[in-house]
This record gives structure tokens, C-alpha cells and sequence, in this order.
């Protein structure tokens, strides 16, 4: 990837209030504004550095000669005087038109490590274009952008409106597609930076925003000393959500499901990309081995060792979804304990230790394990007499599984459910047990009879099961008897959304973006 630095400007403002030193030598933390660009370009990887100077100003030029024998990376610089940013991009697009690049004015002034996020989410990223953005506004005359809810860039305007959330940062990261934009714009006698993002946009090109916490500009004295504050302060906790983690879950966890399950969450990390956000998906021993971490984290993880280390970095203000906590309330006994607590209508139950012998009368029942989900065939087993019912819990028992959970059968038809809590996705469907089922419990109630029943009750009873469980993203399995009664038998954080995986992927990523978006915004 290839860095552009526009420095061709004559720094009149910063002259006329007594700097007599170039505005691209001007000093910030120590270095000159085009060194300390140079520099961090260097560390992103560049490929190639083109810089366009004035000639007004041969010391600048002199600079940048010696600096290139300090350089692992190629620099080129042009020497030229220019009507404006855009002439100047032009002069530099030559050199742009091969590869994806990053183009910056030369007083931009950004956190480097945001700034290296970034860079990462273009380079993943399926866009023409991803434009560095901040809520900061220290300028006399901001660009403001337009975004919808994913950040994909829709407009950019002199004045806010409802739409517009951000302003321009001058950074911008564009593929050589953009050129051709820029050539037309050029042909057409345009002349400022701001027409050519505008044909951008109406060209039909795909652009991103991405926030940065604070992006300044050094155009007047006063703005050194703002610029050596700020990047001498530390980041405000919690304010910027940049790196994104995604946990998969680990395969024996994952019974008959690791490829649908990968599939869900990685559509989802895809989805999150492309509202510009750094995306890692990780396994579960990765994520505890590597102590793995980021601004935000979506999981589907299961392991107790997992779930501990995310409640130590939920406790850090590190928002996570699901939380561990929800995930931890998904096990058979204590999502059995709240549904029930809830209200929420449920088979008949009773828990049991599996050191006891079993002599109720709660039959025929279904036999679960109470320490976690089923991850094999055996945690789930449907018994007709009190003498099967004893025998599954010895094997629970040899196994260390210290309770079970039984509820009695339910005539009826079996009818999953996915849901996003907070949005309008919600779907349901009879399974096919070839397609849609881990072991094949769903044939004890043979195939479904379609009896009506009332969708919106299956999706309240579903939202307050998720909300008393505090699993936002979330699946389950429920009976619909003859009567269009319906009773909740399962419910599980996260499932593979196997029936729908594509439509809830894009549900849960907005989930997913909308939740940093609160964190960026509020904190939290």
C-alpha cells in the first residue's frame, strides 16, 4: 500500500501570526510535521511514500532529501505549486494509480495507533474508499459527512444536518478507481478536495466512514501547542471503539455445527469490516492462551475458562455480546431456574441431583444434563419409564455432571427460533432433521402437523426469555400443541442461525455496530 502527502501549501496563516518555519517543519512532539507522517507511514508498511512541496520553500525539499537516507522505504517528492489539495492529489496520482493508498494533508494531527486501525480496516476491507472522520470540530469551515447506519458514506456537505455525525478528518484511503473520478473532476475545472469526495459519492463509488476520536488541523499558531496537548494526553477509556474481536466457538462445543457455526460468525466479522471496524475472529484456546483482547468483543464461546477471562475484561469496560454472563445463564439448570422465575411458559420440570434416585412422576420426560448445553447425544435423552430416567442419571453421574434437568414430554410440533433482541429479525420454522438438528431429538415428536398458532406470542415469550436471560443474540426450540399453545423446551445463546444465516448476519452485525456506536458516543 502507498502513502501520499500533500505539502504543497504556503502555511499563510501560520506566517502572518509569526511561524517563519514551513508549515511541513513545523514541530510537534519533537518532530516536523512531515517527518512524524513519514515515520508512521513507515510503520504501517508502506510500499512507496510520494510527497508533493512547494517550491516556494527549497528547505522543505532539502529535509526531505536527507531524511530519505534514514529510510527502509522508498520516497519520492515532487516539486510543484498547485491551485489547491486536489491539484496537488492530481500531481501526486501518477504515482497513486497501481495500488491501494493512503493520501493525508501534511498538518493532520491523529493518534498513531488509531491511525494504524485504521489502515488495517481498509486494507481488510471491500470498499473504494474509507474516509478518516472525527466529532471534533475545530475548523472554520468543516466538511461534514453524511452516514447511514453502517457508516457507508452518503453525502458530504457545508452544513450538518441529521445525517451528518462527523466531520472530514483530511485523510483519505482510496483505491485507484478513485483516479479516474479525480481526472474528470480535474477536465471539469474543479478545484477543491471537497467537489471531488462529492463525485465520489455521485459516481456511485463505495465509501466508508471511519471515527477517529480527534483529528486536528495545525493551520494557526495557537494550533502547535493544541496538537502537542493532544497527543501527549492518553486516550480517553472506553470513548473509541476501533478493534473489534470476534471468539468463535470451540468444536466440542460446536457438536454437528462447526461449519455452520464458523459460517454465522465469520458473515457477521465480514459484515462488522465493512462498517469499518478492525475485525479478528479467534478460537476460544486462542483467545485464553494468547490472552487475547480488543475494544469490543462478540463471542460465541462457551468454555468456563473462556467466560472467565471475559468477565475479567468485562470488568476492564470492555463491552462484550453475548455476555458471559448470558452465556453462563443458557446452562440447562439455570436458564430452566430464570424461564421459570420469568414466567415464561415451560414444560413441566423438575431438577434433580444425579447422586439421588429419581421417583417422580414427571413422565414420559426428557433426561438433560444441568451443568451445561448437550455436546453430545447423550446429554439430552427422552425416557418413558422411572427406570430409564435412573439409568441416565448413573451416566451423568460417572461423568461428573452433578444435576439434571427433567421435563416432561410435550405432544406437539417442534418449532425453532432465531431472534436478534433490539430489531425487527425474527424467524421461525419446523426443522428438517437431516438439516436443522444436532442429534435428532426432534423425531420423537414426528413430523410437524402445522398447527396454528399466534407468531407474535412465540415472539414476545422469545424477547423476554433473551432479556431475563440477557442473551441479545439468541436461539431456541419450542412446542406448539394441538391448540396453538406454546411452551419454550430450549433456548441457547448464539446458535448458527443455519436457516437464515445470511439475513441474521446482517442483524447481528447492526446490533454489533449500533453497540459501539454507543460506546464511541457515551462510553459505554
Amino acid at each position: 500500500m502507498k502513502f501520499a502527502i500533500i505539502a504543497a501549501g504556503e502555511g499563510s496563516r501560520l506566517m502572518q501570526e509569526g511561524v517563519g518555519t514551513p508549515k511541513p517543519l513545523v514541530r510537534v512532539q519533537g518532530l516536523p510535521l512531515i517527518e512524524r507522517l513519514v515515520r508512521i507511514f513507515t510503520h504501517q508498511g508502506a510500499s512507496e511514500i510520494v510527497v508533493i512541496v512547494n517550491e516556494l520553500y527549497p528547505q522543505t525539499r532539502r529535509f526531505l532529501d536527507a531524511l530519505r537516507t534514514e529510510l527502509s522505504v522508498p520516497l519520492r517528492v515532487v516539486v510543484k505549486n498547485t491551485l489547491s489539495s486536489m491539484h496537488s492529489f492530481w500531481e501526486l496520482s501518477p504515482f497513486l494509480s497501481d495500488e491501494k493508498f493512503c493520501l493525508t494533508t501534511v498538518d493532520t494531527v491523529f493518534r498513531e495507533e488509531e491511525f494504524a486501525r485504521y489502515i488495517q480496516a481498509f486494507q481488510s476491507g471491500n470498499v473504494d474508499g474509507m474516509m478518516a472522520v472525527t466529532d471534533y470540530v475545530d475548523d472554520e469551515k468543516p466538511l461534514y459527512v453524511a452516514t447511514d447506519d453502517t457508516l457507508a458514506i452518503t453525502g458530504f456537505h457545508d452544513t450538518p444536518d441529521e445525517a451528518c455525525r462527523f466531520v472530514s478528518g483530511g485523510m483519505y484511503c482510496l483505491t485507484p478507481k478513485s483516479i479516474r473520478v479525480l481526472q474528470c473532476c480535474v477536465e471539469q475545472g474543479m478545484a477543491r478536495m471537497r467537489n471531488f469526495q462529492r463525485r465520489l459519492v455521485s459516481d456511485g463509488l463505495r465509501l466508508q466512514a471511519y471515527p477517529f476520536s480527534k483529528i486536528l488541523d495545525v493551520d494557526h499558531a495557537s494550533d502547535i501547542a493544541k496538537a502537542d496537548e493532544f497527543l501527549s494526553s492518553q486516550p480517553v477509556m472506553g470513548k473509541v471503539v476501533n478493534s473489534v474481536l470476534g471468539v468463535a466457538r470451540d468444536g466440542e462445543y460446536s457438536p454437528n455445527r462447526e461449519k455452520k457455526d464458523a459460517a454465522i460468525i465469520n458473515l457477521v466479522a465480514d459484515r462488522v469490516r465493512k462498517a469499518g471496524f478492525d475485525v479478528t475472529v479467534c478460537g476460544e484456546r486462542e483467545f485464553t492462551s494468547q490472552s487475547l483482547s480488543a475494544d469490543f468483543i462478540f463471542n460465541m464461546a462457551r468454555d468456563k475458562r473462556t467466560l472467565q477471562r471475559m468477565r475479567e475484561l468485562e470488568q476492564a469496560g470492555i463491552q462484550i455480546v453475548n455476555s458471559p454472563e448470558g452465556i453462563a445463564n443458557c446452562a440447562r439448570e439455570v436458564m430452566t431456574r430464570k424461564l421459570l422465575a420469568a414466567g415464561v411458559s415451560h414444560p413441566e420440570t423438575v431438577i434433580v441431583s444425579t447422586h439421588e434416585c429419581y421417583e417422580g412422576d414427571v413422565l414420559p420426560c426428557w433426561v438433560k444434563r444441568g451443568d451445561s448445553h448437550a455436546m453430545v447425544a447423550g446429554d439430552v435423552v427422552y425416557a418413558e419409564t422411572v427406570e430409564h430416567v435412573n439409568r441416565v442419571l448413573s451416566d451423568f453421574c460417572s461423568r461428573g455432571i452433578p444435576t439434571a434437568v427433567i421435563n416432561r414430554h410435550l405432544k406437539g410440533d417442534v418449532v425453532k427460533f432465531y431472534g436478534v433482541r433490539g430489531t425487527d429479525f425474527f424467524c421461525w420454522f419446523y426443522p428438517d432433521v437431516a438439516r436443522h438438528s444436532k442429534f435428532g431429538h426432534e423425531m420423537a415428536n414426528g413430523k410437524a402437523k402445522e398447527y396454528g398458532f399466534s407468531q407474535k406470542e412465540l415472539k414476545e415469550m422469545a424477547t423476554l426469555a433473551a432479556t431475563v436471560l440477557d442473551v441479545p443474540i439468541y436461539g431456541g426450540d419450542c412446542i406448539v400443541a394441538a391448540d396453538g399453545t406454546i411452551s419454550i423446551i430450549d433456548f441457547n445463546d448464539w446458535p448458527s442461525f443455519a436457516y437464515c444465516c445470511e439475513e441474521a448476519a446482517r442483524h447481528i452485525a447492526d446490533y454489533i455496530v449500533n453497540g459501539i456506536k454507543r460506546a464511541n458516543e457515551y462510553g459505554y
